[in-house]
């Protein structure tokens, strides 16, 4: 009998903690106040975060179909959508030079001879190998939106074309690139959610 009644007040208490938050996920209609809830509600561990279904591989496919308003449980987790908006989304190969290792002199050396290799035929992935500093041989960046980027990089892709190469500067980070533009720009959707624990 105990352990029954000790199973009700379980059940009864998680049932008012979740209503609890459902409430108070309720006041959460924009981006500002999702922001405000993380400052004033630590101990649900919140989180304000942007996903893009047809660009994040690992995001259900259900989730192409929520709405701003849209509440949903998942894996001890209670999401709420804040927005659902368009946003471009951008794919180019790349190959990374890294300015903490060689002087802009080598960079500026180097980046016209990458690129004379692969206008007389040599292959974008077969550069990258050669010469890319941070280990993606295979170069793709796969698709990313305009937010996931540093916006020089972003700003650089956007004046170019399908199939361009062209090389771009992050001096403030000592980031340098060779990049092949491989797609045009395509539009599709941001949502941002509120995360927040929903069991104790």
């Amino acid at each position: 009998m105990r352990k029954i009644t000790f199973l009700f007040l379980i059940l009864f208490f998680q049932n008012i903690y979740s209503q609890n938050i459902k409430d108070k996920l309720d006041k959460v209609t924009t981006i500002e106040e999702a922001e405000k809830f993380v400052e004033e509600n630590p101990e649900l561990i919140p989180e304000v975060f942007n996903i893009s279904p047809e660009v994040d591989t690992l995001v259900p496919k259900y989730f192409k179909t929520l709405k701003a308003g849209n509440v949903i449980s998942e894996n001890g987790n209670t999401f709420k959508v804040i927005s659902v908006i368009k946003v471009k989304a951008l794919r180019v190969s790349y190959i990374y030079l890294d300015g903490s290792k060689l002087t802009l002199n080598e960079i500026n050396k180097l980046r016209p001879k990458i690129i004379s290799q692969y206008k007389k035929g040599t292959k974008f992935p077969d550069l990258a190998k050669k010469y890319t500093m941070d280990g993606n041989v295979k170069a793709d960046l796969n698709w990313f939106t305009e937010d996931m980027m540093v916006p020089e990089f972003v700003n650089a892709i956007k004046i170019h074309k399908k199939g361009e190469i062209f090389t771009v500067d992050v001096p403030e980070n000592k980031w340098y690139y060779v990049t092949l533009k491989t797609h045009e720009e395509k539009e599709v959707t941001r949502i941002t959610m509120l995360k927040v624990k929903s069991s104790s």
